[in-house]
């Protein structure tokens, strides 16, 4: 049968359109909600689609590839934009919309289909989180609750990702303007990544990849050797750099360039990649030749940066700062002076402070991220790079910053969405997932089955079930260490995940489950089990699962 449009058709599109969605490569947090989609809902198919104005277009898939277009007239989920709320098919077969569409008349074609309209805060619609299965059937009301939780989760990535790619296009404005590119190398693959600015700095085309060779030979044969001993140094974990070196682009011209570079370590404390930044300082190099003669031309430029700059004392009281940055914490220049930067560090990063004024001390030069509370009490991340000046007389660091905040609190909402479940507040399978790379030397591992759970949903409701997995969670982090996570398998299982656990610590925690059962809101069973060296964690999670079953077989006798 014809597909019906929205009564707001031509705004939907052109918002769809907007989003710079559509035709873009796969992402994992996309392709998570197609994954716990399938998982949820038991299908061996399910799919993030949107619906542009003559197609559907698959932006991640378990079953469907990513990326397929598919004419609109035949897509299941051009209905299901439809509405405001699941669309659900038992049977194509016997639905007259779908009887007759090539999709379900194909040998082996689609029996079932449900989709949760992925709809913005502005009300408008995307397309739909799907799963689809062969075979005919019915959705419990805990999974059509999963399945839009999942859509409501797919509308915040759509919007979260568009705020994203606003923000990149500021920040590259900001990069052009101020002649500062990024770049990142792989040490295991000794894969060289450039930023546009990088390139345009090196009058190369936009999304260039060079070799490292190759990017180094754009310097002269002195300040290479120099660049090639601090990327050596820094390939075994020692020190970070900061250097101004000549350069000669591509189309000849002739620059003089701040290489800033550190490593980026892993949980084994060895470096795995170098990140860093150049930026072009030509010009400044020629400003700073002026200063020297003219302390108005350095008030001025200190006055009227766009950067956040300040100098402090070896003890961190404020010498000075640049409007930007007292702006930034709410304060006047005037409130900000004479006191010391402790004053507007949380108390938890008191010690980590006085590490960095150790270490600017010492070694004169120091990068990193520094937490401040500003005025009216919100957290500051400002990204920093200071360097201590002990030329004079009165030796004092100079600090430069970038205002970070917003990056760093999206960042964390992202992780948090991709790794949570939403009910319980507990980990999910893709931290899991994430954990395998993590060269942990030993685990501990303990199984939690909820006994009777279907009873609680077939008696009391699906309500009252959610309140015993919610309160169990809760049961189960009481009993476990700050460092342990409790990790929620799916349904009614949990798994308690203990870091550096031998088997004493993970006994002591049976016990300690044990003894407060009387305190959980449901009956369980345990199992577990301890693993590290060349054991994988499924492989621990497996045994565990096998010793819960053998605790339960022998308790039913």
């Amino acid at each position: 049968m014809p597909v019906p449009l929205p009564d707001n058709e031509p705004q939907r599109v052109a918002r769809l359109r907007t989003m710079s969605v559509l035709d873009t490569v796969p992402e994992p947090l996309f392709d998570g909600l197609a994954e716990a989609a399938a998982i949820a809902i038991g299908a061996p198919m399910a799919a993030v689609n949107l619906i542009d104005a003559h197609r559907q277009w698959t932006k991640a898939g378990v079953g469907i590839a990513a990326g397929t277009s598919y004419a609109r007239d035949e897509a299941f989920c051009a209905h299901a934009i439809l509405g405001k709320d699941l669309l659900e098919v038992p049977d194509a077969q016997r639905d007259e919309r779908f009887a007759a569409n090539p999709a379900v008349v194909a040998e082996n074609g689609i029996r079932f289909y449900v989709g949760a309209p992925i709809i913005l805060s502005d009300g408008l619609c995307m397309g739909a989180l799907c799963a689809v299965d062969r075979k005919p059937r019915m959705l419990c009301d805990a999974q059509r609750d999963v399945l839009r939780a999942l859509a409501a989760a797919a509308a915040q990535a759509l919007e979260m990702r568009l705020g994203s790619l606003q923000r990149e296009a500021l920040m590259d404005r900001i990069g052009r303007l101020a002649s500062v590119g990024g770049w990142m190398l792989d040490l295991t693959t000794n894969e060289l990544t450039w930023t546009d600015e990088t390139c345009r700095l090196h009058e190369l085309p936009l999304a260039y990849r060079p070799s490292l060779d190759e990017a180094l030979g754009f310097y002269p044969p002195e300040a290479r050797v120099r660049l090639r001993e601090v990327i050596e140094r820094a390939r075994h974990g020692d020190g970070d750099w900061d250097l101004e070196l000549p350069l000669v682009t591509a189309g000849g011209r002739r620059l003089w360039v701040r290489a800033i570079g550190n490593a980026d370590f892993g949980e084994d404390g060895q470096p795995y990649r170098l990140v860093g930044a150049i930026q072009d300082i030509s010009i400044r190099r020629h400003v700073i030749t002026a200063l020297e003669t003219s302390e108005r031309r350095f008030r001025q430029l200190f006055q009227y940066s766009l950067g956040l700059i300040c100098t402090h004392d070896h003890e961190g009281v404020l010498l000075s700062v640049n409007p930007a940055a007292a702006r930034a914490l709410g304060y006047s220049v005037g409130e900000l002076l004479g006191r010391p930067l402790s004053d507007f560090v949380p108390p938890e990063r008191q010690q980590a402070f006085r590490d960095y004024l150790l270490r600017i001390i010492t070694v004169g030069t120091d990068a990193g991220v520094l937490e401040l509370i500003a005025k009216d009490g919100s957290h500051r991340m400002w990204q920093y790079q200071n360097v201590l000046d002990d030329e004079s007389d009165d030796p004092y660091i100079l600090g430069h910053a970038q205002d970070i905040t917003e990056r760093f609190r999206m960042e964390r909402q992202l992780r948090d969405l991709s790794a949570r479940d939403p009910l319980t507040g507990c980990f999910n399978r893709r931290y899991l997932n994430e954990l395998e790379a993590e060269p942990e030397l030993r685990w501990g591992c303990i199984t939690v089955d909820l006994d009777h759970f279907k009873q609680v949903n077939d008696t009391y409701g699906h309500q009252r079930g959610d309140e015993v997995l919610v309160e169990m969670a809760r049961f189960l982090r009481r009993h476990l260490r700050d460092r342990d996570a409790v990790v929620r398998l799916g349904g009614d299982e949990f798994l308690l995940l203990l870091r550096d656990a031998d088997e004493a610590t993970t006994a002591e925690v049976l016990g300690r489950l044990d003894a407060g059962r009387a305190q959980a809101p449901i009956a369980f069973t345990l199992g577990s089990a301890t693993f590290g060296g060349g054991i994988t964690l499924d492989e621990g999670l497996a045994e565990a699962d096998r010793r819960l079953y053998a605790r339960r077989a022998a308790d039913r006798g």
